[in-house]
């Protein structure tokens, strides 16, 4: 009887072991990395924003739920926020160009 147990508690332990935990992947990443990489290739800074609040929110809830996601999040940030760095730069080279050619004429 106590040999027909251990072999009930042993393929107990092995079914259990066989079990896999599914992650889902965070939407708010994915949207985040995907609006920033469409923003930065049609050149659209006006989505930028939208991007980096979406891959800001996606890492928050990454970290939060335990989401797949933390990676996507990340890089979202990043193609935005350099996105978002050079467009500032440029439309105050354009601004600064631009007064100074007023200033000229």
């Amino acid at each position: 009887m106590n040999e027909q147990n251990n072999n009930v508690q042993n393929t107990n332990q092995t079914v259990n072991n066989n079990v896999q935990v599914v992650k889902s992947t965070n939407g708010f990443a994915v949207a985040g990395f995907v609006i920033s990489l469409v923003s930065t290739i049609l050149c659209c800074g006006t989505f930028n924003w939208l991007s980096l609040v979406f891959s800001i929110i996606g890492l928050v809830n990454s970290k939060n739920m335990n989401n797949e996601g933390k990676g996507l999040a990340i890089a979202g940030i990043v193609i935005s926020s350099i996105f978002l760095i050079l467009t500032i730069i440029l439309y105050a080279l354009g601004i600064t160009a631009s007064v100074l050619e007023g200033i000229q004429n």
